[in-house]
């Protein structure tokens, strides 16, 4: 399942990026997303999350 939450959690961070690019959010939403998105991506896959 590791592998699965990893593209799932790539595949967001791909998206946030294309909406900074457009102006749609800001930094500090992007920061706050990513986040949020690498606690729910990335928990009990052993990586650190900030």
């Amino acid at each position: 399942m590791e592998k699965q939450e990893s593209v799932e959690y790539l595949l967001s961070v791909h998206h946030l990026k294309k909406l900074r690019e457009k102006g749609f959010i800001t930094y500090e939403q992007y920061d706050e997303i990513d986040r949020l998105n690498r606690a729910t991506f990335l928990r009990g896959s052993g990586r650190k999350t900030a």
